[in-house]
C-alpha cells in the first residue's frame, strides 16, 4: 500500500517564546578565571623552578662525590707507587750503608773498591736510580756511580751541605736539574760507623722520569696533576712539572692531612696551584716523611656539572616558556569563547525581540483576519438568506407558473445557497481551527471515537458498521480541536464505507519512545494515490460527482490540527480495497505547554 505524507508550507504551532539564555559567562568571571590560570603557570613554575634548583644541588653534590672518590683512587695508587719506589731507594742505599759498615776496618783503596761495586750493582737493579753515592766517614771524596747516559755534570749535592742529625737518617731533598733539564729527586741517608767516628753519608738521585710515567699512565684528565710535598707541604715535585711551584708551599701540612678525611687517611681540599683553583687528595706516607697527593682543576672538576646545570636551566625555560603559551593560549580560547558566548546572547537576545515583534505583528494580523473573516461571514449570509428565502417562497408559491426547465434551474439555485452557507460555516471552522488557543489535557480518543459512531448510527440506523477499537486510548492534546479531528475522519470512513456489507471502521494504536502512532483504518472505497497530494489541501475532493458530498474543508482541518499538537498526519490506500489515515501525536505535551504559556 503505497504511503502519502503532506508537506506542510506554513507552521501552524504557535511561536515559540523563550527567555533570553542565561550568561555562562561576565567579565568578572573571566578576570577571576584569568586570575586562576595565571596563579596556576606561577606555582607551576615556581614548581619547575625548585625542582631543577634541587636537582641541581644534589648533582652539585653528586659530582663533588664522584670527584673526590676519583682524586681518592689515584692518591691512593700514588701513594703505592711512590711508597714502593722509596722503599726499594731505601733498601739499596741502606744495603751500601752496611757494605760501608763492614768494609770500615779495610784499606781505603779496598774499600773504595768494594763500595762501588756493590754501587755497580745497585744501580744496574735499581732502575729509577740515577745516581748512586757513598761518602764514606773520614773519606774527602764521595764514590758517585751513575746509570749509563746520566750526564757526569749530574752530581748529587755535597754531604758537608746536609744535616746528619741522627733524627734525621732518611731525608728527600729538594729536586735538582742537569744542565738538559731533567728533573732529580736527591735522597740522602746518614749514618756513623760508631759514636766516635766523622758520619758518613748515602746519596741517591731518584729519577723522576719514573715517576712521570706512572703518571701518564694513572691521569684521568689532560688537567689531572700529581704532587709529591714535604712533611711541611712544601713542593719537591709535580707532573706536569710546574717549576715555578718547587719549594713553594702548596698549603699547610696540618690542612693537607688530617682534615675532611674521605677514607684510608686522604684528605680531599681546595687549593691555589699557579694561580689556578684545584680540588686535591693527600695523604701522609706511612714510613716517610712526605706528602703524596693529586690534584684537578676546579673548572675541568665542574665542567661536567656546569654543562648538566646549563641543561637542567635550559630544560626549565622551556618548559616555563611552553607553560606560559599554554596557558596563553587557555586564556586566548576562554577569551574567544567568552566573546562568542557574548555575541551569541546579543544575537538571541536580537532574535528574541524580532521574534516578539513579528508575533505581535502575527497576533494582530490574525485578529484583523479573523474579524474580517466574520465581517465576510456577516456580509455574505444576508444576501444569501435573501436568496435562499426567495427561492423558498417562489417554489412554495409560484412553482405552477414555472416550466420544467425553470423548476430545475430554481432547484439549483436552492441547492447551491444551502452549499455556500455550509462553506461558509467550514471556513469559519478552519479559521477557528488555526487560530483557538490550545487547552492540554488527558483525552482518551476511544471514547470519543464511541461517541461518535454512536451518533453516525442514531443519523444513519440502516447502516450495518462494525466498529473496533481498545478499551481505552489516551493522548494529550485539546480535547475540542481532536473531537473534530476524530469527526471529520470517521465521517470520512462512514461516508466511504456505505456500498460495504459489512462495512468495517477500526481505530488501533502503537506507542513508541517519545510518540504514539495511531491508526484510523475502513474497507471503503479507497483512492488513487496518483492524486494523494490534493488530499489533505482545502476545497479539494477525489470522489466528485460520486454522490459522496462533502465541502473539501474536513481533511485540512484534520491536518492543521494534528499539526498544531506538534505531530503529523498521511494516508495510505488502494482504490476498492480501503484507506488508513494514520497521525503521530507527542507522547508528552510539555513543549507545547511551553510555548503556549510564553505566547500568552
Amino acid at each position: 500500500m503505497t504511503t502519502f505524507r503532506p508537506t506542510s508550507d506554513e507552521s501552524l504551532l504557535p511561536p515559540s517564546h523563550s527567555k533570553p539564555p542565561q550568561r555562562s559567562g561576565s567579565p568578572r568571571s573571566h578576570a577571576r578565571i584569568t586570575r586562576y590560570i595565571i596563579g596556576i603557570y606561577i606555582l607551576v613554575s615556581a614548581l619547575i623552578v625548585c625542582g631543577s634548583a634541587m636537582l641541581i644541588q644534589q648533582d652539585r653534590v653528586r659530582q663533588d662525590h664522584a670527584q673526590a672518590i676519583q682524586l681518592s683512587s689515584l692518591t691512593r695508587t700514588l701513594q703505592e707507587y711512590i711508597s714502593r719506589a722509596l722503599s726499594e731507594t731505601n733498601l739499596a742505599m741502606s744495603a751500601l750503608r752496611n757494605d760501608a759498615y763492614q768494609t770500615h776496618s779495610l784499606p781505603a783503596a779496598t774499600q773504595t773498591r768494594a763500595l762501588r761495586e756493590i754501587a755497580s750493582r745497585l744501580v744496574a737493579e735499581h732502575a729509577q736510580l740515577a745516581v748512586l753515592a757513598i761518602q764514606p766517614a773520614g773519606a774527602r771524596e764521595a764514590i758517585i756511580v751513575r746509570q749509563p747516559g746520566t750526564p757526569q755534570s749530574l752530581m748529587p749535592p755535597k754531604p758537608s751541605s746536609l744535616d746528619h742529625a741522627p733524627s734525621l737518617p732518611f731525608q728527600v731533598l729538594s729536586p735538582i736539574r742537569d744542565p738538559g733539564g731533567k728533573w732529580f729527586l736527591p735522597i740522602h741517608l746518614g749514618f756513623r760507623a760508631s759514636q766516635t767516628d766523622a758520619p758518613g753519608s748515602v746519596l741517591a738521585l731518584l729519577n723522576l722520569d719514573y715517576i712521570e710515567a706512572f703518571y701518564q699512565d694513572i691521569r684521568l684528565t689532560p688537567d689531572d696533576k700529581i704532587h709529591l710535598l714535604d712533611a711541611t707541604g712544601k713542593h719537591l715535585m709535580s707532573f706536569p712539572a710546574s717549576h715555578d711551584a718547587i719549594g713553594k708551599a702548596v698549603a699547610p701540612a696540618s690542612r693537607l692531612v688530617g682534615l675532611e678525611l674521605i677514607r684510608s687517611g686522604i684528605t680531599r681540599t681546595t687549593l691555589s696551584i699557579d694561580g689556578d683553583a684545584h680540588i686535591g687528595a693527600f695523604s701522609k706516607l706511612r714510613e716517610f716523611p712526605l706528602i703524596v697527593g693529586t690534584s684537578r682543576s676546579q673548572a675541568v672538576a665542574d665542567s661536567e656539572f656546569f654543562e648538566m646545570r646549563r641543561r637542567l636551566v635550559l630544560a626549565s625555560i622551556i618548559l616555563i616558556l611552553m607553560l606560559g603559551l599554554l596557558s596563553w593560549l587557555i586564556h586566548y580560547d576562554i577569551g574567544r569563547r567568552e566573546v562568542a558566548r557574548q555575541a551569541l546572547r546579543e544575537l538571541n537576545t536580537s532574535l528574541e525581540e524580532r521574534v516578539r515583534q513579528r508575533t505581535a505583528e502575527l497576533e494582530l494580523s490574525n485578529r484583523e483576519l479573523m474579524a474580517f473573516s466574520y465581517s465576510v461571514s456577516h456580509d455574505l449570509r444576508a444576501p444569501l438568506r435573501a436568496i435562499n428565502g426567495f427561492a423558498h417562497a417562489l417554489k412554495d408559491d409560484h412553482l405552477d407558473q414555472l416550466d420544467t426547465q425553470g423548476q430545475d434551474y430554481l432547484d439549483r439555485i436552492y441547492r447551491a445557497s444551502l452549499r455556500m452557507g455550509d462553506l461558509i460555516d467550514e471556513l469559519l471552522s478552519l479559521a477557528n481551527v488555526s487560530r483557538a488557543p490550545l487547552k492540554h489535557q488527558t483525552i482518551d480518543l476511544a471514547e470519543i471515537s464511541r461517541e461518535i459512531i454512536e451518533e453516525l448510527r442514531i443519523a444513519s440506523p440502516e447502516r450495518a458498521v462494525e466498529f473496533r477499537s481498545p478499551e481505552k486510548l489516551l493522548a494529550e492534546g485539546d480535547e475540542a480541536l481532536l473531537r473534530n479531528a476524530l469527526t471529520n475522519l470517521l465521517n470520512n470512513a462512514w461516508k466511504f464505507t456505505r456500498s460495504r456489507r459489512p462495512a468495517e471502521i477500526s481505530l488501533s494504536a502503537e506507542p513508541e519512545a517519545t510518540q504514539v502512532k495511531y491508526v484510523l483504518e475502513d474497507n471503503g472505497v479507497g483512492f488513487d494515490m496518483a492524486h494523494a497530494k490534493r488530499l489533505f489541501q482545502p476545497f479539494q475532493q477525489l470522489h466528485v460527482n460520486q454522490g459522496y458530498g462533502g465541502t473539501g474543508i474536513g481533511l485540512a482541518s484534520v491536518r492543521r490540527i494534528i499539526e498544531r499538537h506538534g505531530g503529523q498526519i498521511w494516508a495510505e490506500a488502494v482504490p476498492d480495497a480501503g484507506a488508513r489515515f494514520i497521525f503521530i501525536l507527542p507522547r508528552h505535551a510539555n513543549v507545547l505547554r511551553r510555548r503556549e504559556r510564553t505566547a500568552s
